[in-house]
């Protein structure tokens, strides 16, 4: 499967396991352009019923290779995917300076096995886990419900954050 044939799978992938999170209150934004990038998006962009901001980055890797930490970097296998880190902290940064709130970055790995369990393991600043355990750590993640902070901020997103266009 091509890379970008895989990408799109893991995304689709992703944003069936966010439609629960939808039917809890959260904002959930697929595949959204970000201000000051010419051709960065947004893989899910998600508002918590507490009015906290996540970003999720969806992968789909082979599950011949585990995906583990080691010497700060992120591996899949023998295999640097440390870029996939390098990107998400970067479309997480042009988030905050538009949202003005700090934004949270998970890396959702679908297939491929993750060290450290159904909650992962932290890389940079970023938590990598296991696609099917993410819903209960976004879960985990929220706080004491704020519906009207929420909304203004899921309104906000929603503008700011238009459907990404790729005119490749």
């Amino acid at each position: 499967m091509a890379a970008r044939e895989a990408g799109a799978v893991g995304e689709q992938r992703t944003a069936v396991l966010l439609q629960s999170l939808e039917l809890e209150g959260w904002a959930v934004l697929h595949d959204r352009a970000l201000p000051g990038a010419s051709k960065a998006n947004a893989d899910h962009i998600l508002v918590s019923p507490a009015g906290l901001v996540f970003l999720v980055e969806s992968k789909l890797w082979s599950s011949r290779w585990p995906v583990h930490g080691a010497g700060g970097e992120l591996w899949h296998g023998t295999h640097s995917r440390h870029r996939s880190v390098r990107s998400v902290l970067f479309e997480r940064d042009l988030m905050v300076r538009a949202l003005g709130v700090e934004v949270t970055a998970l890396v959702a790995v679908h297939q491929a096995p993750v060290h450290g369990g159904a909650r992962g393991f932290v890389v940079d600043g970023v938590r990598v886990l296991p696609a099917g355990s993410l819903v209960a750590v976004l879960r985990a993640l929220d706080g004491r419900p704020a519906p009207a902070a929420a909304a203004a901020l899921a309104a906000r997103a929603e503008g700011v954050f238009p459907r990404y266009v790729d005119e490749r």
